[in-house]
């Protein structure tokens, strides 16, 4: 009986989708195997960095007190850390370029460490200064090392979800990190709070020296995984021997390099960093008018505390699901609904003139925050693969610079415009601004970024 050549045809093409939809299943498994066995060396460093961190941000400006300053001059030595974080992350991307990841996160720790220690041991208010600004500085690099690593190893379907966990990592060390400071104050005093620092930098320095170096099973993941890639799209005509692109292939570089990467890519960074720089703005700024509406009301401080925790668990408890839309639906589904959300808790903030209607407000703006989470690395990680895949840590330099300087105009634009035309309308204006960075997220994302 003479054979069905169509029916063969299609037996072959139902083995050959099989076999395609398991090779890329198990491609996609191996690049995310790092987030259950590595999470230790690529993630628990960040969760504890930043638990020191948070623990001793609310120390500094009663420091500052103790050794003589006035209340103006202590908001101006805690500025100090977002203003080294800004400071560094430009160098901070050329020593990742230069040195690392790893160097870097280590180099960053033990400056850190000596840092804290300079605090604690400030005899005078310059030398506090200065050891706060370079506790900023350290964080930089720490935090620049880790988002350039992960931009590196992590594939573009699952990038989200990987930047939003170490969104994630941050949220949970500022979280904790004040809950650790408080009985240490309350039984030894605020000065012993900087050891937590301390005792935290030696441990990320434990971790990167015990821990198998996260990279080479990465590199491992991501081959076997091209592997699979050019196998399937490796169409039965081409022969064997064809070649793979090499990475950054459909990438669009710029025309002309710079020493300076803000120089070198600034059409890029004024158009999705503004917009991201207007995201950080937001955020911080949430931070300073939500407890100076609750003290406006009348509220107490203890209140005002507890509301402000509830929004921190609730951001907080959101951080997986914005990487989650970010990877299903794409960048610009995250980024303006957050930009939205929380300019529109700013534009109803005035209306909000009793305590349940403050707390609505809080838990509005924090619900829209933490449905971003990593969504401002991810952009940044997103960029540099595309436009700088042989320069990803300087790009990152100048990405990070562009957004940290939203964060830290955040709280001085919200006190200058409540020096001149009083909160609510601050609140206002801020909401306001945020619409423009939603605006420019909707306009921007298909164009540079693609998703």
């Amino acid at each position: 009986m003479p054979e069905d050549p169509d029916g063969n045809r299609e037996n072959a093409q139902e083995v050959n989708a099989g076999m395609t939809t398991v090779s890329d299943q198990q491609a996609k498994a191996e690049q995310t195997d790092f987030l259950h066995h590595l999470f230790v060396p690529v993630y628990m460093p960040a969760i504890l960095f930043a638990t020191g961190e948070g623990a001793l941000i609310p120390v500094v400006p009663l420091t500052a007190r103790a050794l003589g300053a006035d209340l103006a001059t202590s908001g101006i030595i805690s500025g100090l850390l977002m203003i080294g974080v800004v400071l560094g992350d430009i160098p901070s991307g050329f020593a990742v370029s230069r040195w690392g990841e790893t160097f870097a996160m280590r180099a960053a720790a033990i400056i850190a460490i000596i840092s804290a220690i300079v605090c604690w041991k400030a005899p005078n208010l310059p030398v506090l200064a200065l050891g706060v600004l370079m506790i900023g500085i350290a964080s930089a690099t720490f935090n620049l090392a880790r988002h350039a690593f992960l931009t590196t190893w992590t594939p573009p379907w699952y990038r989200a979800r990987a930047m939003s966990l170490l969104g994630g990592t941050s949220r949970i060390g500022y979280f904790v990190g004040p809950f650790l400071a408080s009985p240490i104050i309350a039984l030894t005093g605020a000065q012993s709070v900087y050891w937590i620092h301390v005792g935290a930098c030696i441990a990320v320095l434990i971790v990167l020296q015990v821990m198998p170096d996260p990279e080479k099973a990465l590199a491992r993941n991501r081959a076997s995984a091209e592997a699979h890639r050019i196998q399937l799209s490796t169409p039965p005509s081409t022969t064997a021997t064809s070649a793979a692109p090499a990475p950054g292939a459909y990438a669009r570089p710029l025309k002309r390099a710079h020493r300076l990467p803000i120089i070198t890519y600034f059409p890029i960074l004024i158009r999705m960093g503004s917009a991201a720089g207007i995201l950080q703005m937001m955020r911080a700024s949430r931070q300073v008018i939500l407890p100076l509406w609750g003290v406006q009301l009348g509220i107490s401080s203890p209140h005002i505390a507890l509301i402000m925790g509830i929004a921190g668990a609730v951001d907080l408890s959101l951080f997986y699901t914005s990487g989650q839309i970010m990877d299903r639906f794409g960048r610009r589904w995250a980024a303006v609904p957050v930009l939205v959300g929380i300019s529109i808790g700013h534009l109803v903030m005035p209306l909000a003139t009793a305590e349940w209607g403050y707390i609505l407000v809080a838990i509005i703006i924090s619900t829209a925050n933490g449905l971003g989470s990593g969504i401002v690395m991810t952009l940044g990680s997103d960029l540099a693969s595309r436009y700088a895949p042989d320069h990803m840590p300087a790009f990152l330099g100048g990405w990070r610079t562009s957004t940290d300087s939203g964060s830290a105009l955040g709280p001085l634009a919200i006190s200058g415009m409540t020096a001149i035309a009083g909160l609510s309308s601050a609140a206002v204006l801020m909401g306001c601004g945020g619409l423009v960075g939603a605006y420019l997220m909707y306009r921007y994302i298909p164009r540079l970024v693609g998703k």
